[in-house]
């Protein structure tokens, strides 16, 4: 039986965006600043070795499109690399990387509709630009959502910087994608590549919880948040939060119920790497909150997605079918 299957976390990257940001940082630069001190002199001179691998499948659309077939793959939701979010660089610059971004993410969508669709990437040390550009790339490009960081910055995603962006979101009803970067605790994770084994989970852990201990989920309840790699720590230390809430006061400061009443506002990823913990991550939220993603084409994604949602035996075929492609459809409101 052939699989419908819709993916919601693959990376494209565009020949010109280090060619705008070169317009402040040289190449040592940018390497020093950009990789190296997001991930270890060690993993960032592998990465550095694997970008000649990497950059087809990163640029070139037919060769995606060839492997999402090899992978059942028939639709795909767009979304850039976390190197180029870029949040650190001057705003002027961010911007016009933004809009270059956003237009060629919106090409690739027009050029090939019935493959791809896209999230916007966003200027957020600007906050004010990135809700003028979230407000571009969906009414005028098309877009179906946005990408952000785990964080902007020293700014947390509960600032209120980014509350306006979040407004505009929920009133659209389209979803934002949580996606590491940079990552907490870099002076522990140099080694053994654990800035992405370790740090990605954990990051994205402190992202969801500042959202809702910081009031945005309350503020917003019809926001939908998505979590890559299976929300990190979160679904497993949900009870934690919770008992927090109850004992701690400064975790009930800016909401006014448990953490357990904003569960139902996250959509978790596949990307465990571990049948146990995806089968424990559908059994917490539901079918209904799990989508299919591969990470694709980075050597931390799953290359056989289909096939690690059809070992979920536990649950029915119309439940395995939701995480496969129903629930994308519904989320980012796709017509395919």
């Amino acid at each position: 039986m052939k699989h419908i299957a819709i993916d919601i976390h693959t990376h494209v990257e565009f020949a010109d965006t280090l060619t705008i940001v070169k317009k402040q940082y040289s190449d040592e630069e940018i390497f020093s600043r950009f990789v190296v001190a997001t991930m270890g002199p060690r993993s960032a001179e592998i990465n550095k070795g694997l970008m000649p691998v990497l950059r087809e499948p990163l640029r070139d659309i037919q060769k995606k499109i060839r492997d999402m077939e090899e992978r059942q793959l028939a639709f795909s939701i767009l979304s850039v690399t976390p190197f180029a979010f870029f949040y650190e660089i001057e705003e002027d610059l961010a911007v016009a990387l933004a809009r270059y971004q956003n237009d060629q993410l919106a090409e690739i969508v027009k050029g090939c509709p019935a493959s791809f669709a896209a999230m916007a990437t966003l200027p957020l040390q600007a906050p004010a630009a990135a809700l003028k550009e979230l407000d571009r790339a969906i009414n005028k490009l098309g877009l179906r959502g946005i990408e952000i960081g785990s964080h902007v910055g020293h700014r947390e995603l509960g600032d209120k910087a980014f509350w306006p962006v979040y407004a505009l979101l929920e009133k659209q009803g389209l979803p934002m994608f949580i996606h590491p970067h940079n990552v907490a605790g870099m002076n522990r994770l140099q080694e053994f590549y654990l800035n992405n084994l370790i740090g990605n989970p954990l990051d994205t852990t402190i992202a969801a919880a500042n959202l809702i201990f910081s009031g945005v989920l309350e503020k917003y309840p019809n926001l939908k948040v998505i979590l890559a790699h299976g929300g990190g720590q979160l679904p497993y230390i949900f009870g934690r939060l919770e008992h927090g809430y109850q004992v701690r006061p400064e975790c009930r400061d800016f909401i006014h119920k448990s953490p357990r009443q904003f569960l139902g506002n996250f959509y978790f990823d596949i990307l465990t790497h571990s049948d146990e913990a995806l089968r424990y991550l559908v059994s917490l939220v539901g079918s209904d909150h799990v989508l299919l993603g591969t990470d694709y084409p980075y050597d931390m994604g799953d290359n056989g997605p289909v096939e690690t949602v059809l070992r979920l035996t536990q649950i029915a075929e119309s439940d395995r079918q939701r995480i496969l492609r129903d629930n994308a459809v519904e989320l980012f409101k796709l017509k395919v």
